[in-house]
């Protein structure tokens, strides 16, 4: 009975040691995380749920089809920087497969080619040049993040600007809305498994960190906790 005591007053501490070096501002972000679960409820579920319940299948595909298409084009940026140029090949392939054959990315054809998808930011960029990840931190709607993916976010956003600088800014609006639409029926199921969970912030942290070292790793993490 000693021993559990002791063992269990050990994992406590260990917890509260990782919140203090990897969460610094928990409690400022817990209130960030409070409001963007207000704003979920009254605005992002309602939206996502009448999108998901009256657009026809074929339709929702193609929205996320095409956002997907968008995406390849800021991974392939920066694969090329993370010198993977294998991967960077197969993306490239994408984009000029699914922007011409798919129609602007509406299809996505190069999946039924053998084009396999990968995912690629500047988050994960610095990651793999060794900038450290810093405190973790939750951003007013866009949720999760650290002070390095925050910073990679705003870098991509700037390319993505780019890449549509000769869109009017109402398409741009669009775009920009259908991505975010595309995405958060995509997060509905785990969205829904964190709401239902004892604390929904400890479950959103663990859960974010541990998807974030999986994909800088591309799906091999190491086995010990690493700082990148």
């Amino acid at each position: 009975m000693k021993i559990l005591l002791i063992n269990f007053l050990c994992l406590i501490l260990s917890i509260e040691i990782f919140a203090d070096e990897v969460d610094p501002f928990e409690q400022t972000n817990r209130e960030i995380f409070e409001f963007n679960q207000s704003v979920d409820k009254e605005l992002f579920e309602p939206v996502a749920t009448s999108y998901e319940e009256n657009i026809p299948q074929p339709v929702q595909k193609m929205v996320s089809d095409f956002s997907s298409n968008i995406g390849d084009i800021g991974t392939l940026g920066n694969e090329i920087v993370q010198l993977e140029f294998i991967n960077g090949a197969n993306t490239l392939g994408r984009v000029v497969i699914n922007s011409t054959i798919g129609l602007f990315g509406l299809f996505d054809v190069a999946s039924e080619m053998g084009f396999e998808k990968t995912q690629e930011d500047f988050g994960q960029t610095m990651a793999v040049w060794g900038v450290s990840e810093g405190p973790y931190v939750v951003l007013p709607v866009l949720g999760p993040s650290t002070v390095r993916d925050a910073t990679g976010s705003v870098v991509d956003g700037v390319q993505t600007a780019k890449y549509t600088e000769n869109i009017n800014t109402d398409k741009k609006v669009s775009v920009a809305a259908l991505q975010a639409l595309d995405t958060r029926v995509k997060l509905s199921p785990a969205i829904n498994l964190v709401k239902r969970s004892h604390d929904p912030y400890i479950v959103a942290r663990s859960a974010y960190l541990q998807k974030r070292g999986y994909e800088i790793h591309n799906g091999n993490p190491p086995t010990e906790d690493d700082e990148f």
